[in-house]
C-alpha cells in the first residue's frame, strides 16, 4: 500500500509539533523538503537494506575510454532506478569473477602502469578517483555487471499525487526527519525524546533485511 503525499507531511506535523501550515518556515513545500532531503541523503548512509541491493550493467570493448568515469549520482541501475550510493565488490565480465580493489598500491603491485598489457576478458578492476581500470584491457565486447547500492527512496509522481511505495518505511522516515529538523532549531530536548522511538522503526525496517539474510546458511571458510 502506497503512503501520499499530504499522510508523510501530515505525521512529520504531528511528531514535530509543526502543525500551523501558514507559517512560512514550516510550508507544506519545506515539510516535503525536508522528507526528500532525509530519504536521498541521510537514510542511504543510516541503513543498508537488502532491497536497495541492485546492479549496474554497461558493455565495454577495446574502443572504451580507459579508465572507465564512474559519476555515482547518474548511475542507471537495472530496476530503473538513477543513482547509487555505493558499487562493488561483486563485479563480473561475461558472467566470469572479477577481483575487486580500491587500494592502487594492491592492485599496481601486481599490475604495473608501466607495463604493455595484451587485451583480454577482464579479471581484476581497481575503484579509485571515480574510475574503473581493468585488467587485461578488453580485447572485444564484454558486458560489464557491478553489485550496487541504489540511493535511497525518491517520492515518485503517480496518480497526481507524490507517493511512497515503501509504506513500511514510513514511520522510520518520518521520525528520522523530525530528527532532522529538531537539530537544525536546536530542540535537543525533543530530538532526545522521540530519539528511542525513532530507533525502535529502525530496528523494525532491519528486521526485513536480518530475516532475508538468515535464509541464507554461511558459506565455509575453506
Amino acid at each position: 500500500m502506497a503512503v501520499t503525499e499530504s499522510q508523510l507531511i501530515q505525521m512529520l506535523r504531528n511528531v514535530t509539533g509543526r502543525v500551523d501550515s501558514s507559517d512560512p518556515l514550516f510550508t507544506n513545500a519545506i515539510m516535503l523538503q525536508y522528507l526528500t532531503q532525509n530519504m536521498q541523503l541521510i537514510t542511504t548512509q543510516d541503513i543498508r537494506i537488502f532491497k536497495n541491493r541492485t546492479w549496474w550493467e554497461f558493455t565495454i570493448d577495446e574502443t572504451n575510454v580507459v579508465p572507465v568515469p564512474v559519476d555515482l549520482q547518474t548511475l542507471p541501475l537495472v530496476n530503473g532506478a538513477v543513482g547509487a550510493s555505493t558499487i562493488g565488490p561483486l563485479c563480473y565480465a561475461n558472467g566470469f569473477r572479477v577481483f575487486w580493489y580500491e587500494d592502487p598500491g594492491e592492485f599496481y603491485q601486481i599490475w604495473p602502469e608501466t607495463q604493455t598489457y595484451t587485451p583480454s576478458r577482464p579479471t581484476y578492476v581497481l575503484y579509485y578517483n571515480n574510475e574503473l581500470t581493468f585488467r587485461n584491457p578488453p580485447n572485444t565486447e564484454y558486458l560489464i555487471k557491478i553489485e550496487a547500492y541504489q540511493v535511497e527512496w525518491a517520492l515518485v509522481q503517480e496518480d497526481e499525487q507524490q507517493v511512497l511505495k515503501e509504506d513500511y518505511m514510513f514511520r522510520y522516515i518520518v521520525y528520522s526527519t523530525a530528527l532532522d529538523i529538531f537539530a537544525d532549531f536546536g530542540e535537543m530536548d525533543k530530538y532526545r525524546d522521540i530519539f528511542p522511538v525513532f530507533q525502535r522503526y529502525r530496528a523494525l525496517v532491519y528486521g526485513r533485511t536480518n530475516c532475508q539474510y538468515q535464509n541464507q546458511r554461511p558459506s565455509p571458510e575453506f
